[in-house]
Formats: structure tokens, C-alpha cells, sequence
């Protein structure tokens, strides 16, 4: 048996799964099979066929590739209940399934059971936070939870972290007369004409068996489209989505958020697709790990004096937009705009510095323009803005943003913005601010461009970067940065991904930082994970790695999963490999 993750989005994965020979796709269903209640046509697994019973904890039997029985007590029954029966259930587990609670010890198999999943996911911080505990026991295996599976849940499930379902609930809720669509139940009896164009609707649905495959065929279509979304870093925003017809998914995705950062972050990519804005963006992980890494890894261009404050636009980047050419334009009436720092806020990324408009998520979000801030979000803003003025310093602070922001802002700043930020008064009054650039020394675009790939750098590996440009020359005009060492060209900026690409000699001036361990082999288009001996914690999907065996640099590229993964997977890419020795 094998499994590889093939695609990665926030705590969710595609796969594939080998299951004595046979090849399928995770996320998937095991859809029940029996004589009176057949599996439809598309099951790949088949429990009650493929994936048998093991019999009861009183009447265990022997089969192969059984769920194994097991003594499982109510979640809330006292910690020690728990652990006793773990300690009489566990000769039953085997490599191919074992019971997981948040309250058992772990007992290595392929495929993981959640126990008492129905009841936890009936509490929502119950159910999250015990997802999470179920995680750190078992990493990145297979997780199944039983029971609970149906078209409208099945996004938030696979949002949580789990791969495998059952059909359980559907035939459950089928008895009952339930008619489902991907949004909400209906009974089958108030149902005038049929949302779907199934040819068990199309007909007309006659009995158990025609609603249970209308029911079945619509939770295929959502598993399907989960994959998809998947594999397009879209599930966030259809799981936001989906929160609309249900609170308890509302709930499910703030608590990851508010309660379980660290545990969602090192699963989000430090690059992605673009994301649709919501009440729900202001904590999303990767909007978050950007806010803190301008505050904590971030250093403004040494050369800049004047911090500029904009607003954002609707366009990405935000120089491409009619707006911020104006602001340009402004500008550009001192020859000396190099000691000018252009900051964009907007939400909910809070600040933008000028320099890192192209990396992500600041060139990958859209969001609804209507000059309204809420409570939430000034509170944001002012926060972060304290925070990073304490660590940046500048002599003069001009406020360009509309009044609907500036008139909340906790700053001592020069306003030039009267009514809005492109008004033909606003532009003069920014004109005339901007020219006090004049009054200090003169900084070349030469220095200004180090000091910008060297913010950059700061933000994407840290304190190194300073070091990393010790002795280096850099060519180009943004966003088509080249750094070069004693004449070679050791990095580049993409401004596709929005962060700077290594060379091999670029990898060993970088050394031991964002570094892969790998055995003894030259690494030549991928480094798989059963290759890997070791990862720097902080690598995430989309970072540039440096891999190394022992204190040699084999290569560098692109990771495909974060170090976590790396090292405790068997499967699976982790390095695409862009240069090797």
C-alpha cells in the first residue's frame, strides 16, 4: 500500500492511493456496498466489498484489509476510560487501519479512523481542535472519518485536513427522504421541480434506490470539484463560500484561524492563486504570515527618509493602475525620490511597501472597493502601523490616504488628501509635500535598488540576507533585479512568483538557511521525500531551498512540501530541482 500527496491547498491535498494494486484519488468516498444497497458506478473503494468489517470488539474476525474493532466511549467519558480501552483495543490495529483518538496513543498503520467523529463534529471548536490534536499525532497519514460525509459538509471535512469518507450518512439521511444539492437538504416531498439534471430527476425520482443515486451523484460532483479546487488553490474561498448556508462552517474556519495559526501556517504556500477577499481574509494564514513578516522580517530601504502612505487600487499590481501612475506622476516632481518609502495600506494585508507589490498574496487579491473600513480592520491597520514605525524609522510621514482611513489613523503625519486621493487638489497638496525630499542628500537609484532587493530578500529568508548580499553587485530596474558575486549570477527576481530565484552559486553564498539534506546522490530534476534526511522547519510550499548532502550544496529549487513533510514522508516530491552540481 502507498499513498503520495499530488497537490497541496491549506490543510487539504490530492493524492493518489494504492490499495492492494488498485490506484485512486484522494479526497475520496468509501461508498457502502451490500446486497440490499448496491455502490454506484463511479466507487472507486467499496466498504463492505474491498474494505471489510473486523466484526465487533465481543466477535472479532479474522480478514485481511479490515477496520478493525475496537472499544470507542463517548469523547466527554473520563481521560482514563480512554486510554483503557485503547490499551484493550489495540491488539486488534494492524498496518493497514488502526482507531485515532485525540485521547489514544498512536499505533503506526496506513489508514487512520477518527473516533467519535460524528459527536465532535456535532461541536465545532470540538471538532477543530481535536482535528488538530489527531494531526500532530499522525502527521501527514491517511485520515478517515467515518459517518459523517454528505454534498454539503464535504468541502469544510477536506478543508479540516481529512481524506477519506463513507456514504454512511447519505443512505442515513436517504431513508429519511432527503433530497440533497450541493448547498442544502430538502425533503424529497417539497420538491416541485428537481435542481438537477441527473437522469434520476430527469425521469423522475421513484423510490429509495433513484434518490439515494441522485444523492450519490451529487456527492460525486462535489468531490470532484473539491479536487479540482484543490489542485487550483481555490478551497478556501469555496469553503468561505459554502459558510453562507451553514454557521457551523462559519465556525469551523474562524477557529482554525483564531486558535490554530501556527498548525494551518506551514500548510499554506508562500505562493498561490488569487484570492477573493471576505470578512473571514483578516486571519486567513497566509494574509496573516504576511502582515507578520513585514513586522518581524522586514527592514525598509536603508536610504528612505519620507514614508509615503497610499491607498490601494483595484488593480494589481498597484503601479499598473491609473491611480498610483497619478501618484507617480506627483512624485516624480523631486529628482531626489529615492529617499522617498511608498507604503500601500489596504485590507487585509495592512501594509504594502512599494517593493513587495508583487509578492504574494499583494498581486493575487481582490477585494470590494467602497470606501468603507470597518472596526476590525482600523484596529489592524493602526496596530501594524505602530509596530512598524517603532522599527523603521523615518524623519517626515506624509498621509496620502482618503479621509475614510486617514481621519482614524494614530499617526503624526502631513496630510494632502482632500476628499479623494486623486483629485486634482489632493495630487497639488502631494506635490508640494514630496518636494521636502530636495532637503536631504541625494540618493542614486544604484543605492536604492541594493536597499530594495535587500528588504526583499529580508522578507523572504530572514536576517541572512544582509550576509547574502555581502560583496554583491546588483543589476536592473524592477522587477528585473539580478544580484551577481565575483562576476556570476547568484539570483534573480521573479516577478511571476514575486520572489528572487537562486543559481547553484547563488545556493552556496546563501549556505545552511531554507537548506534540504538529502543522501549521497546528485539531485537532477526532482528530490523525492524518501530522499530527504533533514529540512529547515521554517521551508514552506513555493520557497527557494538550498540542498545540501552533508556540508556540500547538491542544488537548489523549488519545494513542494514544507520541511515538516520532508522529513516525515516517504513519498512524494519535495524539491523541484532548478540548477544541481
Amino acid at each position: 500500500m502507498r499513498f503520495e500527496a499530488k497537490a497541496r491547498n491549506c490543510n487539504a491535498r490530492v493524492g493518489e492511493i494504492e490499495i492492494n494494486g488498485k490506484k485512486c484519488s484522494t479526497p475520496n468516498i468509501l461508498w457502502y456496498a451490500s446486497a440490499r444497497i448496491p455502490p454506484p458506478p463511479f466507487a472507486e473503494l467499496k466498504l463492505g466489498e474491498e474494505i471489510g468489517g473486523g466484526g465487533t470488539f465481543f466477535y472479532p474476525k479474522e480478514c485481511k484489509f479490515c477496520i478493525p474493532p475496537s472499544l470507542i466511549y463517548p469523547h466527554f467519558f473520563p481521560d482514563e476510560v480512554h486510554r483503557e480501552a485503547f490499551e484493550i483495543s489495540r491488539e486488534y490495529f494492524n498496518e493497514f487501519f488502526s482507531i485515532i483518538s485525540p485521547k489514544w496513543d498512536k499505533i503506526d498503520s496506513f489508514i487512520y479512523i477518527m473516533a467519535n467523529a460524528k459527536e465532535l463534529f456535532s461541536n465545532s471548536r470540538n471538532f477543530v481542535e481535536n482535528i488538530v490534536k489527531i494531526r500532530e499525532k499522525i502527521g501527514y497519514s491517511l485520515l478517515y472519518a467515518p459517518g459523517i460525509a454528505n454534498p454539503i459538509n464535504l468541502p469544510i471535512l477536506c478543508y479540516a485536513g481529512i481524506d477519506l469518507f463513507d456514504s454512511l450518512d447519505v443512505i442515513i439521511k436517504t431513508r429519511k427522504g432527503i433530497y440533497f444539492t450541493s448547498e442544502q437538504e430538502y425533503k424529497i416531498e417539497e420538491i416541485e421541480d428537481y435542481p438537477c439534471s441527473c437522469k434520476y430527476c430527469t425521469k423522475g425520482i421513484d423510490g429509495f434506490n433513484d434518490l439515494l443515486m441522485h444523492n450519490y451523484n451529487v456527492m460525486q460532483n462535489e468531490l470532484v470539484k473539491i479536487r479540482e479546487l484543490i489542485k487550483k488553490g481555490m478551497l478556501r474561498e469555496y469553503v468561505e463560500a459554502k459558510s453562507h448556508f451553514n454557521a457551523n462552517f462559519a465556525s469551523i474556519i474562524r477557529i482554525f484561524d483564531s486558535s490554530f495559526y501556527n498548525f494551518q501556517e506551514k500548510r499554506y504556500a508562500i505562493v498561490g492563486a488569487n484570492i477573493i477577499a471576505s470578512p473571514y481574509s483578516l486571519n486567513r494564514p497566509d494574509i496573516r504570515r504576511f502582515r507578520e513578516r513585514i513586522i518581524e522580517r522586514y527592514s525598509k530601504p536603508k536610504c528612505t527618509k519620507i514614508l509615503l502612505l497610499l491607498p490601494c487600487s483595484a488593480k494589481k499590481p498597484y503601479s499598473a493602475s491609473k491611480s498610483h501612475q497619478l501618484f507617480n506622476r506627483a512624485i516624480s516632481v523631486t529628482s531626489n525620490r529615492q529617499v522617498i518609502h511608498e507604503v500601500i495600506v489596504t485590507s487585509p494585508l495592512g501594509l504594502v511597501p512599494r517593493e513587495m507589490e508583487l509578492t504574494y498574496p499583494a498581486a493575487h487579491y481582490d477585494i470590494s472597493t467602497i470606501g468603507y473600513w470597518d472596526r476590525e480592520e482600523v484596529e489592524m491597520i493602526n496596530r501594524m502601523l505602530k509596530k512598524y514605525i517603532e522599527k523603521n524609522s523615518y524623519e517626515i510621514i506624509i498621509n496620502h490616504l482618503p479621509p475614510e482611513i486617514a481621519d482614524y489613523m494614530e499617526i503624526d503625519a502631513i496630510r494632502t488628501c482632500v476628499e479623494h486621493p486623486t483629485s486634482e487638489e489632493s495630487l497639488k497638496k502631494l506635490e508640494e509635500a514630496v518636494r521636502a525630499a530636495d532637503d536631504f542628500e541625494y540618493i542614486k537609484h544604484t543605492k536604492r535598488r541594493r536597499d530594495n532587493i535587500e528588504a526583499i530578500l529580508r522578507y523572504q529568508f530572514g536576517e541572512v540576507a544582509e550576509k547574502f548580499l555581502e560583496g554583491c553587485e546588483t543589476k536592473g530596474k524592477f522587477p528585473e533585479y539580478k544580484i551577481y558575486f565575483e562576476g556570476k549570477q547568484i539570483a534573480s527576481f521573479s516577478a511571476r512568483r514575486g520572489l528572487f530565484a537562486l543559481t547553484f552559486p547563488g545556493g552556496k553564498k546563501l549556505g545552511k538557511n531554507y537548506w534540504v539534506e538529502i543522501d549521497d546522490f546528485t539531485p537532477k530534476g526532482s528530490v523525492f521525500a524518501v530522499g530527504v534526511k533533514g529540512a529547515d522547519e521554517r521551508i514552506r510550499v513555493g520557497d527557494e531551498v538550498v540542498i545540501f548532502h552533508e556540508n556540500e550544496v547538491r542544488g537548489v529549487g523549488v519545494a513542494k512540501m514544507n520541511g515538516e513533510e520532508m522529513v516525515e514522508v516517504k513519498t512524494g516530491e519535495a524539491v523541484k530541482v532548478r540548477h544541481y552540481k
